[in-house]
């Protein structure tokens, strides 16, 4: 159950959360190259970091030299524990602005994606500690890496959870610094699929072979037949927060010279699905649709589902949501938005992986990943403030 917010003690103690501090704690982040699979010099930031507010760090190995880190501030143990959580790790530097400060805005790689979240989580824990206030459950401070590159396999965020299930750490619901200011409780699953369409009679003249038997002939229907069950997709039923669901390509392949008919055809692509649905289920539709094309042009298809991920969906009602919400209320004057996504995340990862509650708000933007990233020092400030309420509102005040 969510307790009332102590406003007046939440305003004195949020009011201390200083802009410049949290300005200068996202630069010095932005200012360290943390690549996925390079993040061993951010980890050893932002652990000392956490040292510095006068906290212990658990530095949790994923690979050599990269480490998940946790921190806690105790309660005094009659009380949920909520975890603020990040990743520190970003996309590959490519042509991005060097970082640096312009006014209200932090720019550089990594600024919104996730640092100045990052800075948030910083920001609010300082400002509990300095303040003596006392919450009666514990407050987990919780820094991943591998989340952003194909290569690391999500292996940071999958740690995290494999530490929750061996009770390494413990948590009652997880917030994720990540997202703009918006209650963002549910994304659908997701899937990268790779259908092929192999042919066993072997590459062919294109002009000893009829247009009928040319396998390319059948890329084109399962084209075809990918358009038509996004148009099923687009007739069922509609999630009330994320829409419908998605069947999308981002690559065809075919042959391997101009007039010789190919031995494989091949499309990438990814599907999206609601609550309800599991991966299973996915593959299963994907061979039912393949099946009668394969079987009419005598080939034989091979589907490979990779990166999956389930649903995931946490009630808007639930105590840490809802203490979100009231502390965003006080902070920005207006209750925030409840969104979902088709986009996945970590949070599809905890829910599922470690059956805890989880969902995301951010002082994020919509500059992530471009070469002009950046985050609005007044936000980040915000959701320090807002991450604070929400501690002091689920956790409790001893």
């Amino acid at each position: 159950m969510t307790e009332s917010l102590d406003v007046a003690t939440f305003t004195r103690i949020s009011t201390s959360i200083e802009p410049e501090w949290l300005a200068q704690e996202t630069l010095d982040m932005c200012q360290i190259q943390s690549v996925t699979m390079s993040e061993h010099e951010v980890c050893r930031h932002f652990a000392s970091r956490l040292r510095a507010l006068g906290l212990s760090v658990d530095e949790r190995e994923v690979t050599p030299g990269r480490f998940n880190l946790y921190s806690r501030i105790v309660g005094v143990g009659d009380g949920p524990t909520l975890a603020l959580n990040g990743h520190i790790d970003t996309v590959p530097i490519y042509n991005a602005w060097p970082p640096r400060r312009d006014g209200d805005r932090i720019l550089g790689r990594g600024a919104t994606d996730m640092k100045g979240g990052m800075a948030a989580l910083l920001g609010a824990a300082r400002a509990l500690i300095n303040s003596g206030t006392k919450l009666k459950g514990d407050l987990l401070l919780s820094a991943v890496v591998g989340h952003e590159e194909a290569i690391a396999k999500k292996d940071g965020p999958r740690a995290f959870v494999a530490d929750l299930r061996s009770g390494r750490i413990t948590a009652d619901a997880i917030l994720i610094a990540e997202g703009a200011q918006e209650l963002w409780v549910m994304s659908m699953g997701s899937a990268n699929f790779t259908i092929e369409l192999n042919s066993d009679s072997g590459g062919a003249h294109t002009d000893n072979t009829p247009f009928g038997r040319n396998p390319i002939r059948f890329l084109g229907e399962l084209i075809d037949r990918v358009h038509a069950k996004q148009r099923e997709l687009d007739d069922g039923v509609s999630h009330p927060l994320a829409g419908h669901e998605r069947i999308d390509l981002g690559i065809v392949q075919a042959g391997d010279l101009y007039n010789r008919t190919p031995t494989r055809c091949t499309v990438l692509g990814t599907r999206r699905w609601a609550p309800g649905k599991t991966v299973i289920d996915i593959q299963r539709e994907l061979a039912e649709l393949v099946a009668p094309i394969a079987a009419a042009g005598r080939l034989t298809p091979e589907i490979v589902i990779e990166q999956e991920r389930e649903p995931f969906e946490t009630s808007a009602e639930h105590p840490a949501v809802v203490a979100t919400r009231r502390a965003a209320e006080h902070v920005m004057g207006s209750s925030p938005r409840l969104v979902g996504r088709r986009v996945v995340g970590d949070a599809n990862i905890y829910a599922n992986g470690a059956a805890i509650p989880a969902y995301y708000f951010g002082p994020m933007n919509d500059s992530l990943h471009s070469d002009h990233e950046w985050v609005s020092i007044k936000q980040i400030t915000e959701c320090a403030r807002i991450y604070l309420g929400t501690a002091m509102g689920f956790c409790g005040v001893s």
